[in-house]
């Protein structure tokens, strides 16, 4: 089958599409989707680059070449006999739990509990675009931070993958949203719901008067010690990059010791994907598609997103 894979780590220019990579087949508890569109996001980038390999390699542990790609939707065509859930020919989207992924290809294989139908009404492009950045701001703002009507949220990075949909998701949740992005994009995160703005080439995120009861570092330049005077007593940062600073924190929070900062280590689940999905057909979320590509363009994509001014989602769209 046709392919996206890499063979070392390095610039877009390790990317290869490439089509006679071997097919998988589905066993007890997979489902196997013919790929329409695939979304693609910072960690794709980070993956390509070997930047976890320092201090992950016991999760990186793929070796290569491999397959890129974390989220996709597309049409299920085969599934284990004892998948119940779906019908072979149903619209589904979602996002892979192996740490590199692997979706970005002709058919991709997954989890059944790792998809869901997608939203009614949407494009393939739209449907890829919401799983991963999705789903992370999701369990960061309901899980890691408990997020809670009434409650003030600051968002960096408001504008990007996962801040738009963050923005939009702390408004479901009953939050009053202080969205932190350039210039060019204060209406559109006004659009998306934000109550404030703020362009953080006049005031860095630190900078801004609290208290918030999360700050959710969506950009993830900055450190819980950064916010220490704008966090409300109770107060917790969240950060959405995994490095030597945040993961020891993320340790130390999940068995007690401190509960100021967190990682969001996101995970696909059909539960949380449903919520989404059902947020999305009752008009509370949307994804916004910054451009899209077409998958053999992938290295234009790649470099469009190490830019880091997406606005919204970069989408790669199958032509196989």
């Amino acid at each position: 089958m046709k392919a996206i894979i890499y063979r070392a780590f390095g610039s877009p220019g390790v990317l290869e599409w490439v089509d006679d990579w071997p097919k998988p087949s589905p066993g007890k508890g997979e489902v196997l989707v013919k790929v329409r569109a695939g979304g693609l996001n910072p960690k794709d980038i980070l993956l390509r680059k070997g930047a976890f390999h320092p201090f992950l390699g016991f999760l990186d542990r793929e070796p290569l070449p491999r397959v890129s790609g974390l989220e996709m939707a597309g049409e299920l065509v085969e599934k284990g006999d004892d998948v119940t859930d779906f019908a072979i020919g149903d619209a589904v989207a979602g996002m892979s739990n192996r740490f590199h992924g692997g979706v970005h290809a002709e058919f991709a294989l997954l989890k059944a509990d790792e998809v869901a139908l997608c939203p009614t009404g949407v494009s393939w492009s739209e449907a890829a675009a919401i799983p991963l950045a999705g789903l992370t701001a999701l369990q960061a703002l309901r899980d890691c931070a408990n997020v809670k009507p009434g409650q003030n949220v600051l968002i960096n990075g408001a504008s990007g993958g996962v801040g738009h949909f963050a923005i939009q998701i702390a408004r479901n949740l009953g939050a009053t949203v202080t969205a932190v992005c350039s210039e060019r994009n204060l209406h559109f995160v006004t659009e998306l719901g934000a109550n404030h703005t703020v362009d953080y080439q006049q005031t860095p995120a630190p900078a801004i008067n609290g208290p918030f009861d999360c700050v959710f570092d969506a950009f993830g330049n900055y450190r819980a010690h950064d916010f220490r005077d704008s966090l409300a007593p109770g107060g917790i940062y969240v950060n959405t990059i995994p490095s030597r600073a945040t993961l020891p924190a993320e340790g130390l929070a999940r068995i007690g010791l401190q509960k100021r900062s967190r990682l969001v280590l996101v995970h696909s689940n059909l539960a949380d994907l449903e919520v989404l999905r059902q947020w999305v057909n009752e008009g509370k979320l949307r994804a916004h598609i910054d451009k899209v590509y077409p998958i053999y363009h992938v290295e234009d994509a790649h470099r469009h997103i190490e830019t880091r001014h997406t606005r919204g989602k970069v989408v790669l769209e199958a032509t196989c």
